[in-house]
């Protein structure tokens, strides 16, 4: 789908950064009453503050949002997107385990599975995993968050995945 957007937004720069991070935060665009819209889960966001957040000019926006509204394959990724809670941040202070991954190169399969068959073979249970997509972020990373907090004594076996540039418990 990134190399369909790609193209699409291709001579539009300032609207392809949007785009970015509207999927980076999982903000979706539905048509209400004949008018496009950005929401967060169902908290409406006007193109105002998504221009001033971003940076851009509010006919950014609006001509982003025009130019998905018009494409069906975008209309239909952009109508279904959803946000999540990301506990990479907080779970620490919820007496949660982080671990935050460096892939060596995040396009390399294996990585996530690696990481976590060790994590449950020591009898932990997944709360969560997040990956940073590629496509979007510069030096993507891998968190994921468990139930307990993860002893110092995994990071060696986690370090030993094949892929796994560096782990950090935060």
């Amino acid at each position: 789908m990134w190399n369909y957007i790609d193209n699409v937004f291709y001579a539009y720069p300032a609207e392809r950064r949007v785009i970015q991070k509207m999927l980076n935060v999982g903000l979706s665009v539905k048509l209400i009453d004949g008018e496009p819209k950005i929401f967060c889960d169902d908290i409406e966001i006007k193109p105002n503050a998504i221009a001033k957040a971003y940076h851009v000019d509010r006919r950014v926006v609006v001509n982003m949002l025009k130019r998905i509204i018009d494409d069906e394959t975008l209309y239909s990724f952009f109508s279904n997107l959803k946000s999540m809670a990301n506990l990479s941040e907080t779970g620490s202070k919820l007496g949660m385990g982080v671990i935050e991954i460096t892939p060596e190169d995040a396009n390399r399969p294996g990585i996530i599975s690696g990481v976590i068959r060790i994590i449950s073979d020591h009898g932990i249970s997944i709360r969560q995993v997040v990956t940073d997509d590629p496509d979007l972020i510069e030096n993507p990373k891998a968190f994921i968050i468990t139930q307990g907090l993860i002893p110092s004594s995994l990071l060696n076996d986690i370090k030993r995945v094949s892929g796994v540039k560096a782990v950090t418990i935060l």
